[in-house]
């Protein structure tokens, strides 16, 4: 048999975890969003699309800012909870190659956490359409550290043959500085953490699609993540360290 997994379709593979990924997903450092903000020169009412917004986490960090922002997602699941959470935000359903928006109608796209599941050459050319003149991209993800908790836990995921067959970040990060037709590439890295007790930790794992999809043997696995608790908490929680990498650019 081979190793490799069928992977789901990116459009759907997190409808099972919307609520889990909602509860225990982290957000993004506040430094990150005055970067995109002070980078893009964008005011307050500014239009922005977050696309991939999954369950609006990174859109109501530009709501609460005041800008005028609409989260396309694909998956109906996800948008439920991204509501649920209220808030001035609009929500609606959208691919990153077909967000339903107007031509030239957005000052800023925002994407977090979910550029490495995009067409890159179709999304740039969306991006591109929905765009005023001169707008910007921000692509950004919380990027799990090397601390020796954080290796244990990737050593644990690697035993997954689904995690080793999604696409990463870093693919992604790699397919946007290639892209022909971008100009003014800006980085920028944020640290970003979350202290979880068991509880937290268990559905942070269960928030992860290939987590929900692609554990065969979920009694091992939930047994493994419990050592790795009791090996590493102190006074009842680890920390899940992040490095928060973005990419913001413009089109020629």
């Amino acid at each position: 048999m081979s190793d490799t997994p069928n992977v789901l379709d990116s459009r759907e593979r997190f409808t099972v975890t919307a609520a889990t990924y909602a509860r225990y997903r982290p957000s993004y450092p506040k430094g990150l969003v005055d970067c995109i903000v002070q980078t893009a020169e964008v005011r307050p009412g500014a239009r922005i699309a977050d696309v991939g917004c999954g369950t609006g986490i990174s859109t109501r960090l530009f709501m609460d800012r005041g800008f005028d922002v609409v989260g396309i997602d694909p998956n109906e699941g996800m948008l439920a909870e991204a509501r649920r959470d209220g808030g001035a935000a609009n929500y609606q359903r959208g691919d990153a190659t077909a967000t339903g928006l107007a031509s030239g109608s957005v000052d800023l796209v925002t994407v977090a956490q979910a550029f490495h599941w995009f067409d890159v050459p179709m999304a740039m050319a969306e991006f591109r359409r929905i765009l005023k003149a001169g707008g910007w991209c921000a692509a950004f993800w919380n990027v799990r550290t090397g601390t020796p908790f954080m290796r244990a836990y990737e050593e644990l995921l690697n035993g997954v043959s689904e995690y080793r067959a999604v696409p990463k970040p870093r693919e992604a990060i790699a397919a946007i500085e290639a892209h022909a037709g971008i100009v003014s590439l800006t980085a920028a890295e944020f640290p970003n953490a979350q202290l979880l007790d068991r509880t937290g930790l268990f559905g942070r794992a269960a928030s992860s699609s290939y987590v929900a999809h692609g554990v065969e043997k979920r009694e091992v696995f939930e047994r493994s993540l419990g050592e790795l608790f009791d090996r590493h908490a102190v006074n009842g929680v680890v920390e899940f360290t992040y490095v928060t990498r973005s990419r913001m650019w413009r089109f020629a």
